[in-house]
């Protein structure tokens, strides 16, 4: 049985989580399937819209296979299982932190721990009113080591602090009111409206300078400023000349869509 659906509507993409009985826990063989629809969708994606099936976003880690993991010993010079297992949902966020189109994560049920974690990593949370937060590894007896950067990134070092310091809980209003969400929706047509708003919105925006844009935003963060405004101008001489710039300004000049944003058949 599959654990994630898609579904293609014009240039977006919904990715529904869909093991409910295992409260969509994010398992290897989750993951795995996560990250083949990611392979598999296409160039020209402008958004990608994340949600659970069955009342829940997602639990986080699959605690079964790290009691697995717990059990057996590695071997001298072997990486320890744990690390290895740790290392992989680490890269899983960073790679789903940097795709190229625009993520949406419509938290619609319990996000946990890394449930949680994977909601901080889209471009845009929306929570709704059936939405329930908990940043419970402290209270395990561990701590929030993969998710802690975009936790970060979300909310702020002294936020997130917080939050994992307490094993926080929380519903969708105050999701909002911190930050770890852009939109609370009280309601499902509220929640419908917004997506629909949102993706007609991302729709009128190049993906690849979209694609650029998030990059940019990453860079900023991590090079200094003098090596950042360099790198700035690159971006921004190599996307006017390329044959999306091109497009957009002629558009603008034109006084028409540019191609991308004009109605599919």
């Amino acid at each position: 049985m599959a654990l994630v659906r898609t579904r293609r509507t014009s240039r977006n993409m919904v990715l529904t989580l869909a093991e409910p009985q295992r409260q969509n826990a994010l398992s290897a063989e989750m993951v795995a399937e996560i990250e083949r629809a990611l392979d598999a969708a296409p160039e020209d994606l402008a958004a990608l819209l994340v949600e659970g099936e069955g009342g829940v976003f997602s639990a986080g880690a699959d605690l079964k296979a790290l009691s697995t993991a717990l059990d057996r010993e590695s071997a001298p010079g072997e990486i320890d299982p744990l690390q290895a297992l740790n290392a992989a949902g680490g890269r899983f966020f960073a790679r789903f932190a940097s795709l190229p189109f625009v993520t949406i994560a419509v938290v619609d049920g319990a996000a946990v721990g890394g449930g949680m974690g994977l909601a901080a990593a889209a471009d845009i949370v929306i929570a709704t009113q059936r939405a329930r937060f908990a940043l419970t590894e402290t209270s395990l007896g561990l701590p929030p080591a993969q998710i802690a950067p975009h936790l970060v990134g979300r909310l702020g070092e002294r936020m997130t602090r917080r939050l994992a310091l307490t094993g926080a809980r929380f519903d969708g209003r105050e999701a909002a009111a911190i930050g770890l969400a852009d939109v609370y929706c009280d309601s499902d047509e509220a929640r419908d409206a917004e997506v629909a708003a949102l993706i007609k919105a991302i729709e009128r925006c190049a993906p690849g300078a979209n694609a650029e844009t998030k990059r940019l935003l990453r860079a900023c963060r991590a090079e200094p400023p003098d090596v950042y405004i360099e790198t700035a101008a690159r971006s921004f001489a190599a996307a006017l000349r390329s044959p999306e710039g091109r497009e957009g300004l002629a558009a603008f000049l034109g006084k028409r869509a540019p191609a991308w944003a004009r109605e599919r058949p």
